[in-house]
């Protein structure tokens, strides 16, 4: 299978996932509005709040996966896919397929990552 066979199946995968995660957030946002009526003693009251940060959290980083779809498809569009942000140079394809939204290189991921590690 060439390069650009599998960038095609990457993408698919991308439209597929993303269209996956738009479906769920308009199911979820109905069903938090009728769950946030929910009334009981305090023990309930405590494992709603729970379950409604753990709620919040996770939406929160679907909404992220969702803008990190549309950043790679955007890509896909200029004909930038798989091009390193870094060094402009190719993400080799099997890295892409680990991680469809990788914007880096291996080795402008390990130097941002020693960057980070140096601020923190």
């Amino acid at each position: 299978m060439t390069r650009a066979e599998r960038l095609e199946r990457l993408r698919f995968g991308l439209i597929t996932r993303r269209d996956e995660l738009r479906s769920r957030a308009g199911g979820r946002s109905q069903a938090t509005r009728t769950t946030s009526s929910a009334v009981g003693d305090a023990a309930d009251i405590a494992q709603y709040n729970e379950s409604s940060d753990l709620n919040t959290h996770l939406i929160a980083m679907k909404a992220d996966e969702l803008s990190e779809i549309e950043h790679a498809l955007a890509k896909f569009f200029e004909d930038e896919y798989g091009v390193c942000e870094v060094t402009g140079k190719s993400i080799p394809i099997a890295r892409l397929e680990a991680m469809p939204l990788t914007r880096f290189s291996v080795d402008a991921q390990r130097e941002a990552e020693e960057k980070t590690a140096l601020w923190s």
